[in-house]
C-alpha cells in the first residue's frame, strides 16, 4: 500500500509538471515510447488513432469490417448488446463461419477484443473465416439497460458474477446458437471464464446442446498463490465495502465518479513516457510484469480500457474467492445463507457436471490466474471434459493481460489458437 501511494505521489508531480509545459498535439501514438518525447505532428513515427475515444461498432467500421448490433434479454430482465463482425473484410463469399463468442473479463467490455487495430483478436477471427460474436456483461457501458429497473437504482446492481454466469452467459449463448442454428465455441478471458464455468455446471445438458467448446485464456476460477497486490489489497475489502454500496448504490464508481476516474487517469498517464511507465507499474502489480511486451502504438488506447464500472457486489464475491480458495456461491453470512441457501456456508459449484470440453490456456508470469489454481480445476474437472493438454504460452514474462494487448501476441498466441481452432 505504501509503494501504491508513493507511485502515486509520483505520478502526480511528474504530470502537473509535464501538463504544464506540453504543447497540444493531434498525432496521439507513436512507434517508439522515445517518439512521444518529440513534436509528434511533426514526427513520421506518429500519427493519430481516434480508435480511444470510438465505440466498438466505430472500431470496427473504420477498420474496414461489417458490424451489426443484436439486443438480448436474460431472464431476469438485463437488456445486452451483441457485437457481431459476421465475416472479414477480405471476404468473397460474405458468409458467416463457424459462430464464437467472445467474452471480456472484469472491468471491461468487448472493446478489449479489437482495440490493437490488425492484431486485435476480434478481426483476426473474422478473417479466418469466424462469425465473431463479441459480449458486454451487465452494468457495462454497452449493456446498461433493464426492462423495469434503471441504472441509478441500488436493485439493477444487485448482482455478482454469479448472475452473470446464471443470466447473461445463458442469454448469450442461448441468441447465439438459435440465430445461427448450431453449436457455438465459446472463448472467454480473466472473469469471462469465471461466469461461462458458473453457467456450464448450473446448466450441463443446455450448455452441451450449445456449446461445441469453451476456451479459456487465463482461466479465474481456483485462486491459489495469487501474487497480485490488487487482488491481496482486497483483504481489506469487508472494511470498506459497506461505505462503497451505500455512496455507489451498489455500483462501484458510479457517475459521475467513473467519468472523473477515467479523466484523471488520461491526465496523469499521457502523454510522456515517464508517465505511461509509472502508470504501467500500477498494472504490472496487479498482472504480472513485462514491459517488453508493451506496444507503444495501442498503449494509449488500451490505457483507459479496465476503467469499466461494476457491482460492488461483484468484487466483494471475488474477494471472498480469494479468502477462502473455493469456487462457491456468494456467501451472505450464516444468517443470510440459510435463508438463501439453508446452509451456513455457500454451495460450491459443482464441476462434476461439466459435460463440454475446455481447452486451458495459461502463461507462466500471470499474476491473477496462477498455475496451481489452474491446475487445480483441472485436477477438478470430469475426464471427458479435458481432452486436450493444458496450453501454455511460450514466452515466460506473458501476464495476465498480454492475452488481449500484448505487442507478440499474435505470434504469441492467436497464431496457435487459430490452427486449434481450425482442427475443431
Amino acid at each position: 500500500m505504501k509503494l501504491q501511494l508513493l507511485s502515486a505521489g509520483i505520478i502526480l508531480v511528474i504530470s502537473l509538471y509535464l501538463i504544464k509545459t506540453k504543447s497540444k498535439t493531434k498525432n496521439n501514438v507513436c512507434k517508439t515510447f522515445e517518439d512521444y518525447y518529440t513534436d509528434r505532428d511533426r514526427n513520421e513515427n506518429c500519427h493519430y488513432n481516434p480508435d480511444g475515444e470510438l465505440t466498438v461498432p466505430e472500431i470496427i467500421k473504420r477498420w474496414g469490417y461489417p458490424v451489426e448490433t443484436h439486443y438480448v434479454t436474460t431472464e431476469d430482465g438485463y437488456i445486452l448488446t451483441l457485437f457481431r463482425i459476421p465475416y472479414g473484410k477480405k471476404s468473397t463469399l460474405k458468409q458467416p463461419g463457424k459462430p464464437v463468442l467472445l467474452q471480456h473479463g472484469y472491468k471491461a467490455t468487448s472493446k478489449c477484443f479489437i482495440s490493437t487495430g490488425e492484431k486485435s483478436l476480434g478481426f483476426l477471427l473474422a478473417d479466418h473465416g469466424y462469425d465473431v460474436w463479441l459480449g458486454n456483461f451487465r452494468g457495462s457501458i454497452y449493456s446498461r439497460n433493464h426492462t423495469q429497473l434503471s441504472d441509478t437504482e441500488k436493485k439493477f446492481w444487485d448482482f455478482s458474477f454469479h448472475e452473470i454466469g446464471l443470466y447473461d452467459i445463458a442469454a448469450k449463448i442461448d441468441y447465439v446458437n438459435k440465430y445461427r442454428k448450431q453449436k457455438i465455441i465459446y472463448l472467454g478471458f480473466s472473469m469471462g471464464t469465471t461466469t461461462a464455468t458458473v453457467y456450464s455446471s448450473t446448466y450441463p445438458d443446455i450448455a452441451e446442446n450449445k456449446v461445441k467448446i469453451f476456451i479459456y485464456f487465463a482461466p479465474f476460477i481456483f485462486t491459489n498463490e495469487i501474487g497480485s497486490y490488487t487482488y491481496k489489497g482486497l483483504q481489506i475489502w469487508p472494511y470498506i465495502e459497506p461505505i462503497l454500496r451505500t455512496l455507489g448504490k451498489g455500483q462501484l464508481f458510479p457517475r459521475p465518479f467513473d467519468d472523473l476516474n477515467i479523466q484523471l487517469w488520461k491526465f496523469l498517464c499521457y502523454p510522456y513516457p515517464v508517465q505511461m511507465k509509472i502508470c504501467q507499474i500500477l498494472d504490472m502489480w496487479s498482472f504480472g510484469f513485462d514491459y517488453e511486451q508493451i506496444d507503444p502504438e495501442t498503449y494509449p488506447v488500451t490505457l483507459l480500457q479496465l476503467l469499466e464500472t461494476t457491482s460492488v457486489k461483484t468484487v466483494t464475491h471475488i474477494s471472498q474467492l480469494l479468502k477462502s480458495e473455493e469456487f462457491q456461491q456468494f456467501d451472505y453470512g450464516e444468517e443470510g445463507n440459510l435463508k438463501k441457501y439453508r446452509s451456513e456456508k455457500p454451495p460450491q459449484y459443482d464441476l462434476s457436471k461439466l459435460r463440454v470440453p475446455i481447452y486451458l490456456i495459461r502463461s507462466d508470469n500471470d499474476n491473477l490466474s496462477t498455475k496451481s489454481g489452474i491446475e487445480r480445476f483441472n485436477a477438478s474437472i470430469p475426464e471427458r471434459v479435458k481432452p486436450y493438454d493444458i496450453y501454455v504460452v511460450n514466452y515466460k514474462k506473458f501476464n495476465h493481460i498480454d492475452f488481449v494487448f500484448s505487442k507478440d501476441v499474435v505470434p504469441l498466441l492467436y497464431n496457435h489458437l487459430i490452427q486449434f481452432m481450425n482442427n475443431l
